[in-house]
């Protein structure tokens, strides 16, 4: 993994690692700290992709799209150069309407173990209970 890395790049020839192949959103990693994580986001279908990470606070930089997002109990309109700080424990996530997409860079810290479950997605929860 270098140490350098173009947003555009990756956005435009996203390959989705194997962890999130069946997630609302598809993702890259594309660094890895000793205590954060850093990975490429995007989504390009309607629905629900809200989500909680229990363990792990998150900072996004919108890359594109122009949508709602939702942070806990506060949804507001957010664009590209955005920036948006996401709480451990707090459900969160875009909400894209028809013929809308999506992407941004994430940073989880600390350290995002792709071994694990980190994300408890909305819709599975929905379907539990």
């Amino acid at each position: 993994m270098s140490n350098f890395q173009n947003l555009e790049q990756i956005v435009s020839s996203l390959r989705a690692d194997e962890s999130t192949k069946n997630d609302p959103i598809k993702r890259t990693f594309v660094f890895d700290g000793e205590h954060l994580t850093a990975n490429i986001g995007v989504i390009s279908d309607s629905g629900n992709a809200l989500h909680t990470q229990y363990d792990h606070d998150e900072l996004l930089v919108i890359i594109e799209g122009n949508v709602k997002f939702r942070v806990g109990d506060e949804v507001q309109d957010v664009q590209k150069g955005d920036l948006v700080f996401i709480p451990k424990a707090t459900l969160h996530g875009p909400m894209l309407e028809e013929g809308q997409s999506f992407a941004a860079l994430s940073v989880f810290a600390p350290h995002f173990d792709r071994a694990k479950q980190n994300i408890v997605w909305d819709r599975d929860i929905k379907k539990v209970g």
